[in-house]
């Protein structure tokens, strides 16, 4: 070129200086069209531009891809005539960052951008864009971004450690490795087919989390929650179509069940304990649920759980804290045949103290776990009319509760977590309403289990 009129405007605009004419870092002007590199560089609107654009405005569309642009330089404010552009790099290189140019430059260099043409950032622009690192992977992404992964992260470690860690809780008897193996393995595997069984399994995982983890027991009770309302709500849908297909997983369903609502209140220190209204709850709660399983006990029977239901065989060591039930309750069956004036309260609670007495002596010499054994089966085998006498706080039979507690005392004591505080609190809720000769019996009770008075 020749003449002030094809000089580009770099050079009329910025000063050359011989120290800095290399191809990279130089201001003098390459000449290259549509925009020199200068030019774009300093962010100032190339003459070499404008000339191409008066020369061929077609064909300057054509290329850019978007209208010509309006009046050149010339026509504009002095201190308009600086604006920033938009380049196109037919060549962008994606592997390498961007090289950053001389010091004392007005401007970043143009940023290559994944869709192959180079965007220049802008301090003006709201978000500055950079290149993909990681290009090979984006196309393997397809739908929405996940927005929350903090639950099913937590859940995954719900079911991690109910099969590594809280399985082993359930059955305190070293001799029954197959009765942990189907809490283990089969249980879980019944779950990925029935959703209110895998609810209640993390359900308890979660408990059992709480109950090891104080500091974190906010977080890990309300997950828990969550997960058995969910298992229940599915559980009821359920249970009026028991069949051969969906029984065995009900009766696992219904036995975490029992579990979490224990360790619901034993895990919740802060409404100060469990009251006889909560072990009421818990009675009607294993009664219902294990009268609707009662149809299938053949299947259950001969199912891949099975072995829930074999008994091996008792301890012939002595059970101090069952022998003495069975002996304190048969005192009381003399004393309510003489003292209770109602018939149908003497009937009644005669008939749930005997089955009491049963249950004891059959778990005796049927399970290792006997204490267990005994809190989850008297309230199947109770009737119906004990449960609205101790809602009304009927004295005979918080009475008979009495000794109830004193088992699940002992049951606790063999390491089950989920039982912990539900001896010392419903019985404590007895001791206080209870009054007149009744009230010996809950007083042997609260003084077996708190080991504050002497026993005999």
């Amino acid at each position: 070129m020749s003449g002030h009129q094809g000089r580009c405007a770099c050079q009329v605009a910025i000063p050359a200086k011989p120290q800095q004419t290399s191809k990279r870092g130089g201001w003098q002007c390459d000449e290259t069209r549509p925009s020199c590199k200068a030019c774009l560089r300093h962010g100032i609107e190339c003459s070499l531009s404008n000339q191409s654009d008066i020369a061929s405005p077609t064909a300057s569309s054509t290329a850019a891809g978007t209208p010509s642009p309006g009046p050149g330089p010339s026509s504009l404010p002095p201190d308009l005539r600086k604006i920033r552009v938009r380049a196109l790099n037919p060549k962008p290189t994606l592997l390498q960052p961007p090289t950053p140019g001389p010091p004392g430059e007005c401007g970043p260099d143009p940023v290559p951008s994944p869709s192959g043409s180079a965007r220049t950032p802008s301090t003006d622009s709201p978000v500055a864009t950079t290149p993909d690192p990681f290009p090979y992977l984006t196309k393997l992404v397809t739908g929405p971004a996940e927005e929350d992964t903090a639950n099913w992260v937590f859940d995954l470690e719900l079911l991690h450690h109910f099969t590594t860690s809280t399985y082993e809780t359930f059955m305190i008897d070293s001799a029954r490795l197959e009765i942990n193996r189907l809490w283990k393995m089969e249980v879980p595997r019944q779950a990925f087919s029935h959703i209110f069984l895998l609810h209640q399994i993390l359900a308890v995982a979660s408990y059992h989390l709480a109950h090891l983890h104080p500091q974190n027991r906010q977080a890990y009770s309300l997950r828990a929650s969550q997960h058995q309302n969910a298992g229940i709500r599915r559980m009821r849908l359920a249970l009026p179509e028991i069949s051969p297909a969906n029984c065995h997983a009900l009766f696992a369903s219904s036995s975490l069940l029992f579990i979490g609502s224990l360790a619901a209140a034993s895990t919740n220190r802060v409404t100060g304990g469990p009251t006889v209204d909560d072990i009421v709850d818990v009675l009607i709660l294993v009664k219902g649920i294990g009268s609707v399983l009662y149809s299938s006990q053949d299947l259950l029977r001969s199912g891949p759980l099975s072995e829930l239901f074999v008994q091996h065989g008792g301890t012939e060591l002595p059970n101090p804290a069952l022998d003495r039930v069975v002996l304190a309750v048969g005192d009381f069956l003399v004393e309510i045949a003489e003292t209770e004036a109602d018939d149908r309260v003497r009937a009644i609670i005669h008939a749930d103290a005997y089955r009491l007495v049963s249950v004891i002596r059959d778990s005796l010499s049927k399970s290792a776990s006997a204490e267990y054994r005994v809190v989850a089966a008297w309230p199947i085998q109770t009737s119906d009319d004990l449960i609205p006498l101790l809602r009304q706080r009927n004295q005979a039979a918080l009475a008979l509760l009495s000794y109830y507690c004193v088992v699940f005392h002992a049951a606790q004591l063999q390491g089950y977590w989920f039982m912990q505080g539900w001896a010392e609190g419903v019985i404590q809720d007895i001791a206080r309403t209870m009054t007149g000769p009744w009230q010996r019996h809950s007083a042997w009770a609260l003084g077996w289990i708190t080991g504050h008075a002497a026993m005999g």
